[in-house]
């Protein structure tokens, strides 16, 4: 391309040069107008191909969100943990002292303990999505979040775990049931049902601080063995995702994966999250909300929501859209789809201006339509990434894991 650039560029000045000497020195009336030649337009060579640019979206994903996300749940895994021995420590001093009762955890106490959970959480439906590298390795996808739990597993492993006399450790929650490993224990063990279950209040509230703490510090040691396997200094899972490499048999192999997984989450936030909770009528399917104890659903699909987006945008890096537009030239691609997140992102922050509990809402008129709307325009998006945006990029998606896996 080079040597073709440079010999139209030769000829175009041999051309003008002779033009000029034709003006001063030829023959003919100084009258006549001289020819005119259009001038030679060599278009510019493009600046890289789109395996290139997906190259690039990849790595400005993984900087700028999946490694900080994980980072930032092994943090809030942390902080968890730390609360919970706090907690337990608290409970076991007041429970062992002969004379006074003065440090038995409050209330205010729980509500710390639960807020952390809250937080913890929070920062997994950040990164939720994605089921590449370590969390999808050793099942713990499923041991971090053990949901929809059809069979009641939750319940019945926690149950198991208190009833057991030796002490309950990490170690031995990690062979356990896989529904008495995560999220979804921890919110059994500190938001249950009946009160006499409360970590306050229970008979056998010390076992169950303690298989709370033991939850803790699985859900921390996962969330540490994930991080560290994206990193340059563990796993370094990055520098295989980004190349496409190793579990991936090209770049675009890497982004096909990436956006398969993209999609994958928005069905099952606007099926299994959204349409079979509201059910066909009210007060809709409470009890199968992702949160039902806690009653925090709500702000799990926000998460989710506003995750799709820094997906599509990739924040203040290389982004979806940037392809779409500056790349492809799709200017109506990427503002259909634009619109579609945004209209999204609109609908749930005016949802949870007008409600704070999911239950709530599913018994109301008014939320039930606005839940309805919602799922409607995330079918609008699904069709528009599903299709319209992989062949004008020319993907090829995976199976669809909310088909069943």
């Amino acid at each position: 391309m080079h040597n073709i650039v440079e010999s139209l560029t030769k000829l175009a000045l041999a051309t003008s040069i002779s033009l000029a000497l034709t003006a001063c020195g030829g023959g003919g009336s100084s009258d006549s107008a001289s020819a005119v030649i259009p001038p030679v337009v060599v278009n510019p060579v493009p600046t890289s191909t789109l395996e290139e640019q997906f190259a690039l979206y990849l790595v400005d994903l993984t900087d700028k969100h999946i490694i900080p996300s994980y980072a930032a749940m092994q943090t809030k895994a942390q902080t968890l943990k730390d609360s919970a021995d706090v907690f337990c420590a608290l409970l076991s001093t007041s429970t062992t002292a002969s004379t006074s009762t003065s440090n038995s955890p409050s209330s205010a106490d729980l509500v710390t303990l639960q807020q952390d959970w809250q937080r913890f959480n929070g920062a997994w439906q950040q990164i939720q999505w994605l089921k590449v590298g370590a969390v999808v390795e050793d099942d713990r996808l499923l041991r971090i979040q053990l949901w929809p739990d059809k069979n009641d597993a939750v319940s019945r492993g926690v149950d198991a775990l208190i009833a057991e006399q030796f002490v309950i450790t990490a170690e031995y929650v990690s062979g356990e049931n896989l529904g008495a490993q995560g999220i979804p224990a921890l919110e059994y063990l500190l938001f249950p049902e009946a009160s006499s279950d409360s970590l306050l209040t229970a008979t056998d509230r010390q076992k169950r601080c303690e298989v709370s703490s033991a939850i803790a510090q699985n859900l921390l040691n996962m969330s540490t063995d994930i991080t560290a396997d994206w990193q340059a200094t563990g796993g370094n899972y990055r520098a295989e995702f980004v190349a496409g490499t190793g579990d991936f048999t090209s770049v675009k192999n890497a982004l096909e994966e990436l956006t398969t997984n993209w999609l994958q989450h928005i069905e099952i936030v606007e099926d299994t999250k959204l349409n079979e909770v509201l059910g066909a009528s009210s007060p809709g399917k409470a009890r199968d909300a992702e949160h039902y104890l806690s009653d925090k659903s709500l702000a799990s699909i926000s998460i989710n929501i506003y995750s799709f987006l820094s997906i599509y945008t990739n924040d203040d890096g290389l982004g979806f859209d940037s392809i779409l537009v500056d790349f492809l030239e799709q200017q109506t691609i990427n503002q259909e789809i634009t619109s579609s997140l945004t209209t999204i992102v609109a609908q749930i922050e005016q949802i949870n201006q007008n409600f704070d509990s999911y239950e709530t809402m599913l018994a109301d008129a008014a939320g039930r339509e606005a839940l309805t709307d919602l799922v409607s325009e995330m079918r609008v998006l699904i069709d528009l990434i599903d299709v319209t945006f992989t062949q004008a990029l020319d993907l090829n998606l995976g199976f669809n894991s909310s088909d069943g896996d």
